[in-house]
């Protein structure tokens, strides 16, 4: 059988044209800043806990900061579709930051995703060991009727008999 003489690229050249996609993203990012430049201010300021969990954590898995910044950013979202679909000036955004109402909901919000990832993975825990115990108990009793209709032979493997 003859061998595909196929265009693969070599994980060199694969990983220069990521590198070049990587610098065409963020040009063009950086031609964007002075635009959104309203946005960004409201949303450093008001994703302030986010950054900071996310800079923070430690670990192999780092999910606190998505839960704090989902609700950190679900709470910001007003305030941005305000700026967005109304005055999109820098004096408007500056308003909005100093605007207490604006970061005692996000800050609000924040805390309670915060509290979220505290207090749900032991709530889940004890949900997947009551089923855990629940599954135990049924497969226990599959286990006596086998034993009934069968005989002890069912429960121990044929090369201990």
């Amino acid at each position: 059988m003859a061998k595909k003489s196929g265009n693969k690229a070599t994980p060199a050249k694969a990983a220069k044209r990521g590198g070049v996609n990587r610098t065409v993203l963020f040009l063009t990012l950086m031609a964007l800043v002075p635009f959104s430049l309203p946005t960004l201010l409201v949303m450093f300021v008001g994703l302030l806990p986010t950054i900071v969990a996310a800079v923070v954590e430690r670990g192999n898995n780092r999910y606190g900061w998505v839960c704090v910044g989902g609700a950190n950013f679900a709470g910001l979202a007003p305030w941005l579709f305000n700026l967005w679909f109304g005055h999109h000036t820098l004096s408007f955004a500056i308003e909005q930051v100093t605007s207490v109402t604006l970061l005692l909901v996000a800050y609000g919000t924040a805390g309670a995703g915060s509290l979220l990832y505290l207090a749900l993975p032991p709530v889940v825990a004890t949900i997947m060991a009551s089923t855990a115990q629940h599954r135990s108990v049924g497969l226990q009793a599959s286990q006596r009727k086998l034993v009934e209709r069968w005989g002890d032979g069912v429960t121990t493997p044929e090369e201990l008999l």
